[in-house]
């Protein structure tokens, strides 16, 4: 971790927070590079509303330049909260979302979340594939005026 900078771990699951903290304490180095360096993880539920209380409440109303999720779609109704979040909680400007999507026996696609990424103003790139493990990383932004020519 770098000079000055904040992880926020998030689950919505209150025991998957249990053991995420006991995870981040275990793990920490004894010595830090710097006080003002911190890890926190604390529970997010996705939305509009409940991004914006987090962002209130956890982030000092800064947004993120840098969002980061793995395994997360399980369910076509978590799509479009997953963007309202997104769109609460990165930066405009210059962030990006990182998102791993694995291959699993859930009802939703990844083109269906793709498709919704672009409803909500993002664009994407497919930043690593493999077929073999059914593991397929994008990387999300804010669509800009550049993206629709």
């Amino acid at each position: 971790m770098t000079t000055g900078s904040t992880v926020c771990i998030t689950d919505g699951d209150t025991e998957a927070l249990v053991h995420l903290r006991g995870n981040v304490e275990r793990n920490k180095p004894e010595t830090s590079a710097s006080e003002e360096s911190t890890i926190s993880c604390h529970q997010l539920i996705w939305g509009r509303e409940t991004s914006t209380n987090f962002l209130e409440h956890h982030a000092r109303g800064q947004v993120y330049d840098v969002l980061i999720a793995s395994d997360i779609i399980y369910a076509e109704c978590i799509i479009q909260p997953l963007w309202e979040t997104v769109q609460t909680l990165l930066s405009r400007t210059d962030g990006v979302f990182v998102m791993a999507f694995a291959r699993r026996k859930v009802p939703v696609s990844i083109q269906y979340v793709l498709d919704s990424a672009v409803k909500n103003g993002f664009v994407y790139e497919l930043a690593r594939e493999d077929t073999e493990e059914g593991i397929w990383v994008y990387i999300f932004r804010f669509r800009n005026e550049e993206d629709t020519k």
